[in-house]
């Protein structure tokens, strides 16, 4: 049975493996052309183009490298990118055995494919999985597991990008779903406070950001709605509804949810209407002002 090791196990552990890891990575990266068994130059076929061995020794690494903490920009990767967090970067959970904890082929495999949804050949710099680690006075994006970059200059963020580089340049971003507004304005803002047996409302917790309590007797304005939209986008995947926070957090543990959700547990299995009408949002292929039933709520008043 595959366990994700604790955080205690990732930090003493691996110490040792993490420092061999450093030396890896002073290696150049390779191009993505390769011969065949014909002796022809030819792209790899590997997603997007993308050296996997170098990934294997050099990128992976890196997702589980002790930073000497628990919090944040202070803990490894794989803290909140695996299974019980379901966030955008999915990483297979850690194998454990005699004491030590690391990757199967077969894991180092899947995560690779995982990762190269993230990375753009094209553009390498524009690569989501550049961009969330990286701080945003430079140009990276709002993250909730902090800072690891402060500049593109940094070594792990010169590696990374060059290790995207070495994908074919035709390969581009996967393309980003957007989510509706005018959906989430009519049908997905009414379940914050619409609470169900066992679940609080989320405006209790999440006032302060994407569950902004409407005015007396009265619907979300525009604007409110326009703030909480925004608030709410950095909790899913767009496109992806299994790997966004928004679908998880609520979920029971023993239907794949978070371990943890101070505000009680919405659903109890990934089948329920409620969740399968917003992973339909989530996906894209939910639009406009009619809401489906698992929607439909009398408080508070339609606009």
């Amino acid at each position: 049975m595959i366990k994700l090791p604790t955080l205690q196990q990732l930090g003493f552990i691996l110490i040792s493996f993490f420092v061999v890891s450093c030396s890896e990575q002073e290696s150049s990266t390779t191009s993505n052309i390769a011969q065949d068994s014909s002796g022809n130059m030819t792209v790899r076929d590997t997603p997007k183009g993308l050296d996997y061995e170098f990934y294997k020794e050099s990128i992976e690494p890196i997702f589980i490298r002790y930073r000497g903490g628990f919090v944040g920009s202070d803990t490894a990767c794989v803290a909140c990118h695996t299974v019980q967090a379901n966030a955008p970067l999915g990483l297979v959970a850690l194998t454990e055995e005699n004491g030590e904890v690391y990757w199967t082929e077969e894991q180092s495999r899947q995560n690779f494919e995982n990762v190269a949804m993230l990375v753009n050949p094209s553009d390498p710099e524009s690569s989501r999985l550049l961009l969330a680690p990286l701080s945003p006075i430079v140009g990276g994006e709002r993250h909730s597991g902090g800072i690891f970059w402060n500049s593109t200059d940094h070594s792990e963020y010169r590696l990374v990008a060059d290790w995207i580089a070495t994908g074919d340049p035709r390969a581009s971003a996967d393309p980003v779903v957007e989510v509706d507004f005018e959906f989430f304005r009519s049908c997905v803002q009414p379940i914050f406070v619409n609470p169900i047996e066992n679940a609080m409302p989320c405006t209790e917790c999440h006032s302060g950001v994407f569950a902004i309590p409407p005015p007396a007797n009265a619907y979300w304005t525009e604007e409110q709605s326009r703030l909480a939209f925004e608030e709410l986008v950095y909790l899913i995947d767009q496109g992806r509804p299994d790997s966004s926070r928004f679908l998880h957090k609520p979920l029971h543990p023993n239907a794949g949810g978070d371990l943890m959700h101070n505000g009680g547990r919405r659903w109890y299995s990934k089948d329920d209407p409620e969740r399968q009408a917003l992973a339909s949002w989530i996906r894209g292929d939910s639009v406009g002002s009619q809401c489906p039933s698992a929607l439909q709520f009398d408080n508070p008043p339609r606009p």
